[in-house]
């Protein structure tokens, strides 16, 4: 099977987003609000209501700056590395078989074997073929017909043991 397409920007950018969506990033957030909440009830007197409101505020604020910074911060990352690298905007094509998948960028031809992959997961738009925790290969599915998603899924669930959900 080949599959052959070109990142974009935005491609790129939905595709971290949707990897981290699955990392602990929920879990620092549930924390977070954890904390902030218990702050709130420790220390607010509530007999003085604008206390209360001061507190409720604060935390309000508090956790919808968290959540901003970590998109704004996620986002900015993910331009910065899709402008640094130029593999990354560059047509890929790949040859998936049963002894790996075969990189073809720009003059350079790499197969990685199955076992070179640890884990995948995909959604409506996106496969992410993960190396490591934090690497992965993104393949769009815009790229394939639905016989190539169903080779693929083929592929990936008798190679690659762990799907992520």
């Amino acid at each position: 099977m080949n599959i052959t397409y070109k990142l974009t920007l935005n491609q790129y950018q939905e595709a971290v987003n949707f990897h981290y969506k699955s990392t602990k990033r929920p879990l620092f957030v549930a924390v977070f609000v954890g904390l902030a909440t218990y702050t709130i009830l420790v220390g607010t007197n509530f007999s003085n209501t604008q206390e209360v409101i001061n507190n409720v505020l604060v935390a309000f604020f508090s956790i919808s700056f968290y959540l901003l910074f970590t998109r704004i911060v996620t986002a900015y990352q993910a331009k910065r590395i899709y402008t640094k690298s130029p593999l990354l905007s560059n047509e890929m094509k790949l040859h998936i078989s049963g002894k790996g998948i075969k990189q073809n960028r720009t003059n350079q031809t790499k197969t990685l074997a199955w076992e070179t992959f640890s884990k995948w997961k995909k959604n409506e738009k996106y496969y992410l073929i993960y190396t490591s925790p934090h690497q992965f290969n993104i393949i769009p599915m815009s790229a394939m017909s639905e016989k190539e998603i169903e080779e693929l899924d083929a592929y990936l669930e008798k190679y690659i043991t762990k799907k992520i959900k």
